[in-house]
């Protein structure tokens, strides 16, 4: 699978794929291809991410990262598997951990340390990063990860059906992520089982929950529906239930919360804080 599809705009999105890009290719150095698959095929069977999030009322997916281009450091002291116990502890349905290195400062062993944290209590975790070659499905699946994300907006037709195909056979769910109507056009192509709409652009960065209360409207119900980014208290989460939303992914909230991260996570459910 090559990467020449890859857009190229000059945002900060562009950025952080063109990083991973360079990154990825120092990283098979290391692994090759066939090592990383056969890593994959010998992992533990992945946890039901769907099924996690399809329970009654709405479900947390609670996000784990050190920092973001939009927020700037956030946890730089980061303890994944400490985190990761604070928010099953919550009731957390999934957690979603980070592991782009330099704009999230995330890494493959903060993914190892959760999952094994979050396995014992059979809640499923999202590998969150920035999927465009087959080599990242097999290294998240190697690396214990439930489900990956796919990002609509980096990729074209052919791989986010590529991708989202494999993710399957390797026994994993995808949390396909739109955020404009165009990119929920292109998603519905490969009928996703769970989508995503992202309240930020990536591209510019701007965030506003309006964004989800306007394209919510366009996706069928049987769909899991998540919404993603600047929900920061009960009430938002709340209004994105009240908009549509199965799930919500949460997490420059819970990261800025210090000491009070478990208790934020538990008033998020609440819907009311």
């Amino acid at each position: 699978m090559t990467r020449d599809a890859l857009p190229v705009t000059g945002t900060i999105l562009d950025e952080i794929v063109a990083a991973r890009a360079e990154e990825l290719d120092r990283v098979q150095c290391a692994v090759s291809l066939d090592g990383v698959r056969d890593a994959a095929e010998k992992a533990k069977p992945a946890l039901d991410f769907r099924a996690a999030l399809a329970r009654p009322g709405i479900s947390l997916i609670a996000e784990m990262k050190r920092s973001s281009p939009s927020g700037g450091e956030l946890r730089p002291d980061l303890d994944p598997a400490a985190m990761a116990q604070t928010y099953v502890n919550a009731g957390a349905a999934a957690l979603s951990v980070l592991t782009e290195p330099f704009y999230f400062k995330g890494g493959m062993a903060d993914l190892r340390a959760a999952g094994d944290v979050a396995r014992t209590h059979a809640v499923p975790v999202l590998e969150k990063d920035f999927v465009f070659d087959e080599y990242q499905v097999y290294e998240a699946r190697a690396n214990g990860a439930d489900a990956i994300l796919l990002i609509v907006a980096i990729l074209d037709d052919a791989r986010l059906d590529a991708l989202h195909q494999l993710a399957h056979e390797l026994g994993m769910s995808a949390l396909v992520e739109v955020f404009d109507e165009e990119e929920l056009e292109g998603a519905m192509k490969i009928d996703p089982p769970i989508l995503g709409v992202n309240n930020r652009n990536l591209k510019t960065l701007e965030t506003s929950l309006a964004h989800f209360e306007k394209i919510a409207p366009r996706v069928a119900d049987e769909r899991i529906l998540v919404a993603e980014s600047g929900m920061k208290n009960g009430a938002d989460v709340k209004r994105m239930s009240d908009a549509g939303a199965d799930a919500v992914l949460v997490g420059e909230a819970l990261m800025r919360a210090g000491e009070g991260t478990g208790s934020l996570a538990s008033q998020l459910l609440d819907g009311d804080q």
